[in-house]
């Protein structure tokens, strides 16, 4: 019977994000549907063609809408876009520039931010997982009379964690403060090792 031991290593690494995605809406109400839903999509319009303007690339642009719900005293039209901002040193003004193309019928969603290829940065973090997780079964392994042996089996989990989203006012008397953090990029190793005879 083979003697064998499971083990968890783990390690993270700190990378700085590199886009930035944030989200604002309109909301339109009035007594009459089709002049609600009009001046909602004027007011998106103006929106998509400011950030546009501004730099942002059509491709990085998707809205999630039109909506146009019934109240108690008429009609509510509104729209929402999300925008993927590819400059982090533009991102304060793009805020400022879709808010204010918005006008009074602007809602704001926040920004999250990422890593626009976290992969590029796994084989690194991998490898200090596997030696946490080789350290940890040595150390268990000479406890108890044994050394380590081949690897058996190997299971990966990996994941982050997002920067804190930051919100804008929708009174701006300057450029939006942004600030990106860190993402925290994480790998779980369960790994298996055959145990061999001490030397």
């Amino acid at each position: 019977m083979k003697r064998l031991i499971s083990v968890v290593g783990s390690a993270t690494a700190s990378v700085p994000p590199d886009i930035a995605r944030t989200s604002c809406g309109v909301q339109v109400v009035g007594p009459n549907a089709q002049d609600v839903l009009r001046r909602s999509n004027e007011a998106m319009q103006a929106i998509i063609d400011a950030v546009v303007a501004a730099g942002v690339e059509r491709t990085d642009l998707r809205t999630n809408g039109p909506r146009l719900h019934p109240t108690d005293n008429g009609y509510m039209g509104s729209n929402d876009l999300s925008i993927v901002v590819r400059r982090l040193d533009s991102l304060g003004s793009v805020i400022d520039t879709m808010v204010a193309a918005g006008g009074p019928n602007v809602t704001m969603h926040g920004v999250d931010f990422a890593v626009s290829d976290p992969g590029r940065h796994l084989p690194t973090i991998r490898r200090a997982a596997m030696g946490a997780a080789h350290t940890i079964a040595t150390e268990l392994a000479v406890a108890g009379g044994a050394g380590v042996g081949e690897v058996m089996k190997i299971d990966e989990s990996s994941g982050y964690q997002a920067p804190v989203a930051v919100m804008a006012e929708t009174r701006l008397t300057r450029t939006t403060p942004v600030e990106a953090g860190e993402q925290q990029l994480r790998i779980d190793v369960n790994v298996t090792y055959r145990l061999i005879d001490a030397d």
